[in-house]
């Protein structure tokens, strides 16, 4: 891509400056006041400090546009006037961007054809669903709405028509072939209201369908997962954001809650594809919005999204807030019921994260016992010990005056669960926590390893010799990628470009490699530092070991067998000790 100067492509997204060798600018994937975000013109590379965001210029499309891999390499191509550049299978890309324009263009007529059904005297049924729901023609075209008739075949026949191959619309999840006659072709959504589901650049990704029958099973059906389309990665009605300057988003379960609110005029909902949140689904709400509103369902499973959801929004950025529907409704149902008025000040009476997890604690544990009321004390202090001390004090009250115990001793408590030695799990409603800072520092090292690696190829056959390396040492599958990756680099004899080695690492290990390419600049002594991080990891790992060996013992009934660990543990304590004296 050495057209596509990376210093040029990310200054039309956020403003650079030079300081100290590097280029700062705020990162454009999340909301900051302070530069994090660096861009080093030599290494052609990117680095957010902050949301760890990194790579080449094409990882930064990928993250920007939301493109994949072989669409972000078209888009640089095209934004300089080539085809094709130089450091990438021309073929493959053309023939996945061949396939993927087909497989649009399927959805696309797809869409048009359910969306004539639904006009159509078969579609009767669905019109009056939609009618019974509030829904009126303005929107259901607004969104695209349409039924897929009741044939077996009729989509098939119609799209055949037009010229779409047998192989394309199974691709595209619009068809599957018979289960008892292989040869055979079926629709796979039939009679059924159908929602197209279209990205921020308007492209018909997929769609859900939802059974017209009173009690029918499954209610809904979606498309699976294709060459363009992921539920994890796609939000429902994200291409209305598009263009709209928000402060927020409104986080509903399903379509007919995005669809239902935009009747009424609440315009900046939308939906996660299924109840779990993830992180790709918060980093793409994070481009259109700093701020996201949950609006789920008061039942158990809306509740558990939450709790989770809640912490990958946080992860990524984007500031979580959980609207309390009274009555148990959903967002469709309050809103028919009470108007758009009554839903915007539920919205704006939202309450913060930490509140709904302590909401939550209290209706798992009971404050109508001695018991339930410390066990309720006991769970907010582990919840509070992860919170900064001046968010912590704001939560002290309310769990002091809740469990009816003093604040001084729930402060005291939340000091003690801080301050636990050991890495604990604390299962809330099924979302497992975990304490990270042995592990974070654990990677840390790792990254920092790596950047020794990157500082020149003849740092790295020196690091090789060192009597300890190995690349078990790692254990970050992005970092063991790039390692591996290097290696193959210096065996081929040829020069280790960086940029073009990110280009053929997988997706995933590009935040990984934007990490250690901005260390490595900050090395002076890399044989040295790399020598220190490897007797570091090693003593991680010592101690772990040592830790487990602990536990067995503990457990160990036969003598012989316990003797054989104690064995076993003094000289794994010889070799920590030899490795601290270093």
């Amino acid at each position: 891509m050495s057209k596509n100067d990376i210093v040029s492509v990310i200054s039309e997204y956020t403003r650079l400056s030079p300081k100290g060798g590097r280029l700062w600018g705020l990162c454009p994937f999340h909301s900051e006041r302070t530069a994090s975000f660096s861009v080093s013109p030599d290494k052609q590379l990117f680095h957010c400090f902050s949301c760890k965001a990194g790579g080449t210029v094409t990882n930064f499309i990928m993250q920007a546009e939301n493109l994949s891999y072989s669409d972000a390499v078209r888009f640089l191509a095209q934004r300089v006037g080539m085809e094709m550049p130089d450091e990438v299978n021309d073929e493959k890309l053309r023939m996945e961007k061949a396939l993927r324009d087909r497989l649009y263009d399927a959805n696309k007529a797809a869409a048009k054809f359910y969306c004539k059904q639904l006009l159509s005297d078969a579609g009767a049924r669905a019109r009056e669903y939609l009618l019974g729901r509030g829904i009126d023609g303005k929107t259901a075209v607004r969104f695209g709405l349409g039924y897929s008739p009741a044939e077996w075949d009729a989509l098939f026949a119609h799209l055949s028509e037009q010229g779409f191959t047998r192989e394309e619309l199974i691709k595209a999840g619009l068809c599957v072939a018979g289960r008892k006659d292989e040869g055979k072709t079926f629709d796979f959504f039939r009679d059924r209201l159908m929602f197209p589901i279209i990205n921020d650049r308007g492209s018909v990704l997929g769609f859900g369908g939802r059974t017209l029958e009173k009690g029918g099973e499954p209610k809904y059906i979606n498309t699976g997962d294709t060459p363009v389309y992921n539920k994890r990665h796609n939000v429902y009605a994200i291409n209305m954001m598009k263009g709209k300057k928000l402060d927020e988003l409104i986080m509903c379960e399903g379509y007919m809650d995005v669809i239902s609110l935009h009747q009424h005029g609440v315009d900046n909902a939308v939906a996660s594809l299924g109840t779990a949140l993830t992180a790709r689904q918060a980093k793409l709400i994070g481009r259109f919005a700093s701020r996201a509103v949950y609006a789920y369902d008061g039942d158990s499973a809306g509740q558990k999204a939450m709790l989770r959801g809640v912490d990958i929004l946080s992860e990524n950025s984007v500031e979580p807030r959980v609207m309390v529907i009274p009555g148990g409704l959903d967002p469709d149902e309050f809103i028919r019921k009470y108007g758009r008025e009554a839903f915007l000040a539920l919205k704006d009476s939202t309450i913060t994260a930490v509140q709904f997890k302590l909401n939550y604690i209290e209706k798992e544990t009971g404050l109508d016992t001695a018991d339930g009321r410390q066990n309720y004390a006991t769970r907010a202090c582990e919840l509070l010990s992860r919170l900064a001390p001046v968010e912590r004090d704001r939560y002290v009250k309310v769990v002091s005056e809740r469990s009816g115990i003093g604040a001084d001793i729930i402060r005291e408590q939340c000091g003690i669960a801080a301050a636990s030695p050991h890495e604990e799990e604390h299962r809330l409603s099924g979302a497992v926590y975990k304490r990270q800072h042995e592990f974070d520092n654990r990677i840390k090292t790792e990254v920092l390893l790596a950047a020794c690696l990157l500082f020149s190829r003849a740092a790295r056959t020196q690091i090789k010799q060192l009597s300890d390396y190995s690349e078990r040492l790692f254990t970050d599958s992005g970092l063991i990628e790039l390692v591996r990756a290097l290696d193959r680099a210096d065996a081929s004899g040829g020069e280790t470009e960086l940029r073009v080695l990110v280009s053929e690492l997988g997706e995933n290990s590009s935040e990984a490699v934007g990490s250690a390419a901005a260390r490595s600049e900050e090395i002076d002594e890399p044989l040295e530092t790399a020598a220190e991080c490897i007797r570091a990891l090693l003593l991680d790992a010592g101690e772990a070991r040592m830790l487990a060996l602990s536990e067995r013992i503990k457990l160990e009934t036969d003598p012989a067998a316990r003797s054989e660990l104690l064995k076993e543990q003094m000289e794994l304590l010889g070799e920590i000790r030899k490795l601290k004296s270093r």
